[in-house]
Parts: structure tokens; C-alpha cells; sequence
């Protein structure tokens, strides 16, 4: 390891570095620099902060500069500023979606339902007169 940088290589989806010694070093047991990013308390504020704001889609530019500023409450890159912004962009999209469905669901009739069939002969092959 030099000047911080992990020499080992994170194997996507495997739950640690490649070449770790031992069982540990996931979560929690601090003995490894490698992996998934956790945001501190303080990062995550200001990131919502900035969201709620009305920063949706940062430019590369203004992406420098939250990751600048965040590097001051802990280890953090410009693809984690990135990846958080599309992240809670499309977790805020799901919970819109999410809300309206009890809405619009008493209008849905299940697919083998005869009222349905009848609604869409009805649409299909009924004149309408108006």
C-alpha cells in the first residue's frame, strides 16, 4: 500500500478485496481501505441538502466541487458524488411511482376479469356516436 491507495484489487460483488488476508476486513472491522464507499453523516447531509435544493443532474464541474468540499468530512471521489446524485434521483422517482399506484390500481381490472373483456369488446367493436 502506498500513500493511502488500496494495491489490491475489489472484486465486484465479492464483498471485499481480492488478496485480503484472513476472513475480515468487510464492513465494520475498519482493517481494510478497499471496497464500497460509506458516506459520513456529514456528506450525506450536505448532499441531501443540495438535492432538496433543487440540484438534480451536477456538472462535471460542479461535481469537482461537492467532492472537494465533502473530502473535508471524509474519504470520498468524484464518481461517489456522481453515482449518489443518479442513486437518489432514481429512489425519488420509485417513491413517486410508488405513491401513485394506490391512486390509479381501483381503475386496473385483472387480466381474466369479465368486466375487462367486456370493456375492450366494448371499445373494440361498438360504434361510439357522438
Amino acid at each position: 500500500m502506498e500513500d493511502g491507495v488500496c494495491s489490491r484489487i475489489y472484486v465486484k460483488g465479492g464483498g471485499g478485496c481480492s488478496g485480503e488476508s484472513g476472513g475480515g476486513g468487510g464492513k465494520g472491522s475498519g482493517s481494510s481501505k478497499c471496497g464500497r464507499w460509506n458516506p459520513t453523516a456529514e456528506q450525506v447531509k450536505v448532499l441531501t441538502e443540495l438535492f432538496r435544493s433543487g440540484l438534480r443532474t451536477p456538472s462535471s464541474d460542479q461535481i469537482q466541487k461537492i467532492s472537494h468540499h465533502l473530502s473535508f468530512y471524509g474519504k470520498i471521489e468524484s464518481k461517489n458524488v456522481f453515482y449518489w446524485f443518479q442513486n437518489h434521483k432514481a429512489r425519488e422517482r420509485q417513491k413517486r411511482r410508488k405513491l401513485s399506484l394506490p391512486q390509479q390500481q381501483h381503475f386496473i381490472l385483472p387480466p381474466s376479469s369479465n368486466l375487462q373483456r367486456m370493456f375492450v369488446f366494448h371499445l373494440l367493436f361498438i360504434p361510439q356516436f357522438i
